[in-house]
């Protein structure tokens, strides 16, 4: 389901080419989210396990847009207190902040701020250092990024009710906070890190047709004496491992998960069970996926069988319509065999990971995004192979 939020830029270098207007040349006024990819974002940043319902199609904040082309809320869509409306702001914030990365700036790896700086690849690969300072008042960002070529940058991620123009002492304070991080070299030389800020104003049916839900999106820096360099790689290999580290806990992989969360290396001849699954569906031919599905209840079963090398489509009970049978997540399965690699020999392995070829899946209820995780119904996958590795 396509949902339309408007867009305003400030301090980008360049317009990222997605976001141009071939007409004018200039930045399109709104873009298109895919209620799936931001489900999905939401999915991965907020939910260690299993969520109430992994359905990208049930995106519990689905239920409160309006039914209307402009992503907005009903009254109460996002809460119907102070304290619901503020945690559920956030939250969505966060998903359209790494939705707005991963979809138009190419950034498909983000880690939160707090487990990057303690992960045992910064010391091994160039002595970066990571501190949040305490001379300027507010919050850090919330997460460090990297590009599939290990350029590495900051996050903040804003939902808010209220207008934040680019010239509101709210904006300010965001800019403020990427003061607070110091990334600083094996001498100590504090570095400039680029960073990106991405704001989200809720609209809501009792606004306005004026006001709509609004993307503002801005590309600030951090204070330093030289920019940060290929000469420290070791903050892109603990973005790169930290962001598949609860996805791994996720498919039931506690021990590849803590490696990646923590840096360190685990014994080389430890090997590792998974399944491979494949898709019937067209857009998805040639891509398999190692995962496994949340059932819709405890008496859900797969919605087919295997045998004889063919795949039959065979509900449990044919006669009753109300049964689901459940909701597969993955990731790709070469994107999987790197970071069981990486966790056998150390993170620096995970430096040649690239985001995957990006396509479109031409059905809402499927997301794949460019790290490659998957979400999407059980009646689109199938497992094609128990593999050890």
């Amino acid at each position: 389901m396509l949902k339309i939020v408007k867009l305003a830029l400030n301090a980008f270098p360049t317009t990222p080419s997605s976001l141009v207007d071939p007409a004018t040349g200039q930045a399109v006024p709104q873009v298109g989210v895919e209620l799936a990819d931001l489900y999905h974002q939401f999915y991965i940043d907020t939910y260690a396990e299993g969520p109430p319902d992994p359905d990208p199609a049930h995106f519990e904040h689905a239920h409160h847009l309006l039914p209307c082309q402009d992503f907005r809320f009903k009254w109460n869509g996002l809460g119907v207190n102070k304290t619901a409306k503020a945690s559920g702001s956030n939250r969505l914030g966060q998903a359209f902040c790494r939705w707005f990365l991963s979809e138009h700036l190419g950034i498909d790896y983000i880690a939160h701020i707090d487990d990057v700086r303690d992960h045992g690849a910064l010391r091994q690969f160039g002595g970066i250092s990571v501190a949040t300072t305490t001379s300027t008042e507010g919050d850090a960002p919330d997460y460090f990024c990297a590009t599939g070529s290990n350029q590495v940058s900051l996050a903040e991620a804003k939902g808010t009710i209220k207008a934040v123009g680019f010239g509101t002492k709210a904006f300010q304070a965001w800019r403020n906070q990427f003061d607070r991080v110091q990334v600083r070299d094996h001498s100590g030389m504090l570095l400039t890190v680029k960073g990106v800020i991405v704001a989200t104003r809720w609209a809501f049916e009792t606004d306005s047709a004026g006001i709509r839900t609004t993307l503002s999106a801005e590309d600030p820096a951090t204070p330093g004496r030289r920019p940060l360099g290929d000469d420290s790689p070791g903050l892109a290999y603990a973005i790169k491992a930290l962001n598949y580290a609860a996805s791994l806990r996720r498919l039931r992989q506690p021990l590849l998960a803590a490696a990646l969360q923590a840096g360190v290396r685990i014994q080389p001849e430890l090997l590792f069970n998974a399944t491979v699954w494949e898709s019937p569906w067209p857009p998805l031919k040639g891509l398999r996926f190692v995962g496994g599905y949340f059932p819709k209840g405890p008496g859900a079963v797969l919605p087919y069988i295997l045998g004889g090398g063919k795949l039959t489509y065979t509900p449990p009970d044919p006669l009753r319509l109300d049964i689901a049978s459940g909701t597969f997540v993955g990731i790709e399965e070469q994107t999987f065999r790197a970071l069981a690699d990486t966790a056998r020999k150390g993170p620096g392995h995970i430096a040649e990971l690239r985001p995957i070829e990006r396509r479109s899946v031409g059905y809402s209820g499927i997301s794949l995004l460019g790290d490659g995780h998957v979400i999407g119904p059980i009646d689109f996958f199938f497992p094609a192979e128990a593999i050890t590795l």
